[in-house]
């Protein structure tokens, strides 16, 4: 019988299933020594040593990375040749044996158990920490359950190793949720985790995206034993943070590590953490990541300006985000519009009021700081998105005492804006003498706002003038040359039909040519019905905002 058993064992465990040169080569490695000085080249080279040796050299061997191939020999020996009879220490033995990435499995373990039920061999605690110790490298749920369920009712408990061994199980089949619960019960017990299992938890996490319960631990090791943990681990941690626009992981990693020169982080890694100190308004960090660029490149680009611009804007410092824009202007990087969104945002949808943004542009000036244009004219368009249209005009008399260059095309162009909005033509109408004075160029922009505070009039000749003076000047242009924006030509249909006036059919014939949406239908309903109440202006910023 027990040869009948031992047999089997044999053939399905003593030899590998792989039959590539790589395993065959090394099986003959590994059979030409063995640990502790023996060296035998042949089975029989054993029999010249004691038992109680051979099992000890046996114990020697579970304990190697390398021992796959010698433990099974070593065993077949034993069976075969010594007459020993299959027992608990070859079992243990072989178990272990399959604790190794290249060879053994779940499957090999559940043979060897079942066959020892078989013989009527008993596990102690040594073995089940042995399936435990394969179960981490090889994964199989229910066979862990079902040895935790054994150990249970034996009264066996988990030693420190054992606790190991049974989490990195848990996070090898990404039970994540459980081997965070199995942690913490180690943290409770008062066993010693080794810094090499708080290692693959993290790594783990953060390819899991499970990035809150890595900054608890990093958080947990940085408290009891910073020392243990590896700049490769805080490097790759700050990049899953980074990448995730973790705020707080990310700052508390550059507090810790980069800015107390442990650490030194990419330049990638600078600007996506740039990014989002803009996005989080965190100003002390901006300039914390600048102040690393601005060491390692000649010039800053105009992307890492405007994003520490954001942040300052983002937490209501606005002087120093004008400041920013002076800085960005000395450097020959001249802002534009997109530049100042974050500006625009503030003044425009928060507490801060656009007349303290003004005095700090004046306080700027008198300071000597040369102040661009775009800080003007981004405090006169939050100015028309306020409904303080007064203060924008206002502003515009000053702005000559604190813009060296003067106002520009996107000045008058805000101010068009808010003028069509009040209904004013006739401050539109000064405007636009103002830039010819000046000798500003009007662009497409310019002319379709100017015909927007042309047609509210009875007669509204005027637009007409402006679509063939802005056609003239930009059919050199592309995409066919200048003409209205979609709301504009549908405000000028809308009045022409309003008025019987035909030329509404060339305009509409004009959209459907530029792929617009015309409404031929609102035509012929209304056509004849004068319009009445609020200007074209207001109209169209009630329809669509942003529009004029």
């Amino acid at each position: 019988m027990v040869k009948e058993h031992y047999s089997a064992f044999r053939d399905n465990h003593v030899h590998p299933t792989s039959t590539s040169q790589q395993v065959e080569s090394r099986k003959t490695e590994d059979h030409s020594s063995l640990e502790g000085g023996l060296h035998p080249k042949h089975r029989t080279d054993f029999d010249d040593i004691p038992l109680v040796h051979l099992h000890d050299q046996l114990a020697k061997l579970i304990k190697t990375k390398d021992g796959y191939f010698r433990i099974c020999e070593l065993v077949t020996y034993l069976l075969e040749d010594r007459g020993e009879k299959p027992s608990l220490v070859h079992y243990d033995a072989l178990i272990r044996a399959n604790a190794v990435a290249e060879y053994g499995g779940a499957d090999v373990v559940k043979h060897l158990l079942q066959e020892m039920k078989e013989l009527g061999i008993g596990a102690d605690n040594g073995l089940y920490h042995g399936v435990l110790q394969v179960l981490a490298i090889h994964p199989d749920y229910l066979l862990r359950e079902q040895i935790l369920q054994e150990m249970k009712m034996k009264w066996f408990g988990l030693s420190p190793e054992g606790w190991h061994n049974y989490v990195v199980g848990l996070l090898r089949d990404r039970q994540y949720e459980v081997a965070i619960d199995k942690l913490e019960q180690m943290h409770t017990d008062n066993i010693m985790v080794q810094p090499w299992l708080y290692d693959i938890f993290m790594f783990q996490l953060c390819d899991a995206g499970e990035l809150d319960e890595v900054f608890k631990l990093l958080k947990h090791r940085f408290e009891n034993d910073r020392k243990e943990i590896q700049p490769s681990v805080w490097y790759y941690v700050l990049d899953a943070f980074t990448k995730a626009f973790h705020y707080e992981g990310t700052k508390y990693i550059w507090k810790r590590r980069i800015q107390t020169n442990f650490l030194v982080p990419s330049d990638g890694i600078c600007t996506v953490a740039l990014n989002m100190a803009a996005r989080y308004a965190d100003p002390g960090f901006a300039t914390s990541i600048v102040r690393i660029l601005s060491s390692r490149l000649s010039v800053l680009a105009p992307y890492h300006y405007e994003a520490l611009l954001a942040a300052y804007a983002g937490s209501g410092d606005m002087k120093t985000a004008f400041r920013i824009l002076a800085i960005m202007s000395k450097a020959k990087l001249e802002p534009d519009t997109n530049t100042t969104r974050p500006l625009f945002i503030q003044l425009s949808q928060s507490n801060i009021n656009p007349l303290v943004a003004w005095e700090d542009l004046k306080s700027l000036s008198k300071d000597g700081h040369v102040i661009p244009v775009t800080a003007a004219n981004v405090v006169l368009e939050a100015c028309c998105e306020t409904n303080q249209f007064e203060h924008a005009i206002t502003f515009y008399k000053e702005l000559h005492e604190i813009i060296e260059t003067g106002p520009n095309t996107d000045t008058f162009n805000t101010l068009l804006q808010g003028a069509v909005y009040a209904g004013r033509k006739d401050l539109c109408m000064f405007f636009a003498s103002e830039m010819a004075a000046l000798d500003i160029k009007a662009d497409r922009l310019t002319y379709d706002r100017l015909i927007l505070a042309c047609l509210p009039d009875p007669d509204y000749e005027d637009a007409f003038r402006y679509l063939e003076e802005m056609t003239l000047v930009g059919k050199d242009k592309g995409d066919g040359g200048w003409w209205m924006r979609a709301g504009t030509a549908r405000a000028m249909v809308e009045r022409c039909s309003a008025a019987g006036d035909e030329r509404a059919w060339g305009i509409l014939k004009m959209m459907m040519k530029r792929g617009m949406r015309a409404p031929e239908t609102w035509v012929k309903d209304n056509w004849g019905k004068e319009i009445s109440g609020r200007g074209i202006g207001m109209k169209l910023k009630e329809r669509a905002p942003g529009l004029v």
